[in-house]
């Protein structure tokens, strides 16, 4: 009797780490609004970037707003300094989709969640942003 019971937790917390270790799907963007309320990676062109004046960034995917499929919000209270420019990069954004005005989306509340693909001709392997380094 012990040994099925120590067999069945073991088999639970397994199945608990095993759930921890699955990476998210990825979409793209056009894609992305059968996923709703799902935690899902999103690879796709950033074709267009704005900062609002109450700070808050925007970037959309699919075409320019307000023609675009899907976007990221970026809001003003997370982001202290000016967010750097994705316009025109392939990107992996990471996070919860929501809706916003009949179009799916992603609150961003890190850099973090998002990853610049290397360009055509670039390493896999080289970093997705580059720091700067002093001298250069």
């Amino acid at each position: 009797m012990i040994r099925f019971i120590v067999l069945g937790v073991g088999l639970a917390c397994g199945g608990l780490l095993a759930e921890e270790a699955v990476a998210p799907v990825v979409v793209t963007s056009t894609e992305v609004a059968a996923h709703v309320g799902k935690q899902v990676t999103v690879r796709g062109k950033v074709e267009g970037q704005k900062t609002s004046k109450s700070g808050h960034t925007y970037l959309n995917f699919g075409g320019r707003y307000p023609n675009h499929v899907f976007s990221c919000f970026l809001s003003a209270k997370n982001f202290t300094e000016a967010v750097p420019s994705f316009e025109g990069k392939e990107v992996e954004v990471t996070g919860l989709v929501t809706m916003y005005e009949n179009k799916p989306q992603i609150e961003v509340s890190a850099l973090s969640q998002i990853r610049v693909l290397p360009e055509e001709g670039e390493s896999k392997e080289s970093p997705a942003t580059k720091p700067t380094e002093p001298g250069s």
